[in-house]
Order: C-alpha cells, then sequence, then structure tokens
C-alpha cells in the first residue's frame, strides 16, 4: 500500500475500505482542538478579568492612603487649632483629678478603722 502526497491531497485515504480509522482519528483531532480553543477563550475572559480587579485594587488602596492622611492630619492639634474659634491654650498648671466619694463609702472606711 503505497501513499504519495497526490493521494492524500486529493483525500483518496477518506474514501477507501478502512476510512472509519481516519475519520474517527479526525473526529478525535477536531474535538481536542475545539476543547483547546474553548479553554484559550476561557482563559483569556478570567485573566481580563483578574486585570481589571487588580487595577481596582490600585485604585482603592491609593484612595485609603489618601483619605487616612487627611484623618491623619484631622487630628493634628494645629489643625484643631485652626478650625477652632476661640483657638486652644495651652495649660500652665498640669491637670488634676478630682474624686468624690460617697457618703456611705466613707462611713464604711470609718467602720472598719
Amino acid at each position: 500500500m503505497k501513499i504519495n502526497i497526490q493521494d492524500i491531497l486529493k483525500g483518496k485515504f477518506l474514501v477507501k475500505e478502512d476510512a472509519y480509522r481516519s475519520w474517527n482519528f479526525i473526529v478525535f483531532i477536531t474535538v481536542l482542538s475545539l476543547i483547546s480553543i474553548t479553554s484559550s477563550h476561557m482563559m483569556d475572559r478570567k485573566i481580563r478579568k483578574i486585570t481589571k480587579i487588580s487595577e481596582e485594587i490600585k485604585e482603592l488602596k491609593s484612595e485609603y492612603a489618601d483619605i487616612h492622611s487627611k484623618c491623619m492630619k484631622m487630628q493634628l492639634a494645629s489643625f484643631i487649632k485652626k478650625k477652632l474659634v476661640n483657638g486652644l491654650k495651652n495649660l500652665e498648671s498640669p491637670p488634676y483629678e478630682l474624686v468624690i466619694e460617697n457618703k456611705k463609702n466613707m462611713d464604711k472606711t470609718q467602720e472598719n478603722k
């Protein structure tokens, strides 16, 4: 059985008696190529989606950094001084704590003594 290039180009191998082997192989290769093409398209779609989400994450991170820096500036005493009508004044003496005790608590402590 001699097969030359002209027979292949004319497609004679597809109409011979044992052509079902060739047809099975051609259908198998076609199905594999369709699966490969579909897989490639799905992968491209996912890559585009990942890229879009990554860009959105970068934008949100930069927006967060900007808002965070604004909040930190708002906490500074100099910023608060500018915003207050009367302004802030430095204390001349340190603050002190007032402790108020209940009369009942004082009576109990005196009884224990």
